[in-house]
């Protein structure tokens, strides 16, 4: 389980690792602060741990699963001419 940790407003989430990899990539456990920001501050400033829990542990745990991944077009225009 991975636990990330936005310094800045003490919020705290779990992911599982697969779902993280299908979300980012694979890619190594301490490079997802790069790829992620807070949800309620939107600031990069976290902190990425392996968790290792028990089973009491893992059943206080609340773990964040990927539903679906959405790809989202969007229009970007230039002003150059």
């Amino acid at each position: 389980m991975i636990r990330v940790r936005c310094v800045n407003c003490n919020i705290t989430r779990h992911y599982l690792p697969g779902d993280l990899a299908k979300l980012i990539g694979d890619i190594p456990f301490w490079d997802v602060d790069r790829h992620m920001r807070c949800e309620r501050c939107k600031r990069r400033d976290l902190d990425v741990d392996i968790l290792l829990p028990s089973a009491s542990e893992g059943l206080r745990i609340r773990v964040r699963r990927l539903v679906e991944i959405r790809m989202v077009r969007r229009v970007i225009w230039s002003d150059e001419e």
